[in-house]
């Protein structure tokens, strides 16, 4: 299986990826700096032996988007996307923790689905975004007390760029919006369903919500379910684990889901 990987540079996108290397499939990558991996004995092997197609761009980038997009589909179509998009987290007294580009995962996504469309595939591929809990009011209410105070007092910059990529993610899934509000304008204008087809363009995707993300190791142990669920943590490699291990072979049962994961 071709596989494309838009954030995949490190943790949980890197991770993944190396399940999906060792299966046998092949992955391209888009990178800002494609000398990534070339520290990279393991990736490097991959790379040799023409499993690992590096392609240079941004993801907030449109024409970058597309050309890796164009230069993956070369040589057959890509079956997969996997989208791990994810900034760097800074912290001011004023503001909390916040990301620099306020809306990188929303317009990453943004980029992405355009440009899927654009190509106009025989056959969508399928598609697993990794988002966060607690970032609509119903996952939210759904934290524990601590965890829900932590959310909503530290990382609302954040998380305003998750509302806006999930509302990019659940229109093109052709799931009701289940929000009563839109995200803000900073993130995604009022206006964005103009670049889109009608809801329901992409249904072959799964939104993976992990809980509080830690550096802790695979355990192999978590909870996975459609529904919100009260937890505090989860490591990177067990969401790394649950992508490249478990919800490929089990696409089918989870396509066109939320995947709320945790402790």
């Amino acid at each position: 299986m071709k596989i494309f990987a838009l954030g995949a540079s490190k943790n949980i996108g890197y991770i993944v990826t190396q399940h999906f290397l060792a299966a046998g499939h092949s992955v391209v990558f888009l990178l800002r700096s494609t000398s990534a991996f070339d520290k990279d004995e393991t990736m490097q092997s991959y790379i040799q032996a023409g499993k690992v197609t590096l392609v240079k761009g941004d993801g907030l980038v449109k024409s970058d988007v597309e050309n890796a997009w164009s230069k993956a589909n070369q040589d057959g179509p890509v079956e997969l996307v996997l989208f791990t998009v994810g900034g760097a987290l800074k912290f001011q007294m004023s503001k909390g923790f916040f990301i620099e580009t306020p809306n990188l995962t929303t317009k990453c996504a943004s980029n992405l689905l355009q440009a899927i469309v654009a190509s106009n595939p025989r056959e969508m591929p399928r598609l697993v975004a990794v988002s966060s809990t607690g970032i609509t009011k119903k996952s939210h209410d759904t934290l524990p007390f601590v965890m829900r105070q932590m959310y909503t007092y530290m990382l609302p910059s954040p998380h305003a760029d998750k509302l806006g990529l999930e509302r990019l993610l659940q229109h093109a899934m052709g799931r009701p919006w289940e929000e009563n509000v839109e995200p803000n304008e900073e993130v995604l204008p009022s206006d964005w369903k103009k670049d889109y087809p009608a809801a329901g363009f992409l249904p072959n995707m799964v939104v993976v919500r992990p809980a509080f993300l830690t550096d802790g190791r695979e355990t192999g142990t978590y909870k996975v379910s459609p529904d919100d669920f009260s937890s505090y943590t989860i490591s990177r490699r067990d969401i790394a684990h649950f992508i490249g291990k478990r919800l490929l072979p089990e696409f089918d049962t989870w396509s066109g889901s939320i995947v709320n994961v945790g402790y």
